[in-house]
């Protein structure tokens, strides 16, 4: 009997433990990408997306001009309901940071012309990657808990 409730209670120390360090989860994270229609004078297109590509729809695109490290408000609108919204760039402007913004959702990133680079996306783990370490920490953990009740019971 004695042994089922230090089981118990190691499980629920495990429960606890785990419910403490769970980190913010992203399961509708935002993404946003832009794509060049021609070339750096033509219009850009933008598009919005949460995570398994759902469009986000209507979200509020703010665009800003980076001039010399320096930015600058040029415009603010709402994609449609695909998540798409296109813009003509500014004359002899390069470089863009563009915001999309749906119900606490904000996804940003930064456009260069010139070199056609994109920078804010974070690399991120496959789903089927992140279920795997997942499961690899939860079996760590109880690793943990097996050596804490065998310890405790050569002890006794």
């Amino acid at each position: 009997m004695k042994r089922y409730i230090n089981l118990l209670l190691a499980g629920l120390m495990i429960i606890l433990l785990a419910s403490a360090l769970i980190v913010p989860v992203s399961a509708h994270r935002g993404y946003v990408g832009a794509f060049l229609t021609g070339d750096q004078y033509d219009e850009i297109l933008i598009r919005a997306w949460y995570e398994g590509g759902t469009p986000m729809a209507h979200a509020e695109i703010t665009i800003y001009t980076i001039r010399d490290g320096n930015e600058e408000k040029y415009i603010q609108d709402t994609a449609d309901e695909l998540g798409f919204y296109a813009f003509d760039p500014e004359w002899r402007v390069t470089e863009y940071r563009i915001i999309a913004e749906h119900t606490g959702h904000r996804a940003t990133m930064t456009l260069d012309l010139t070199s056609g680079m994109t920078t804010g996306r974070e690399p991120e783990l496959p789903v089927v990657a992140r279920i795997i370490a997942g499961f690899g920490y939860l079996t760590g953990l109880a690793g943990i808990a097996m050596i804490y009740s065998a310890r405790k019971k050569q002890k006794e």
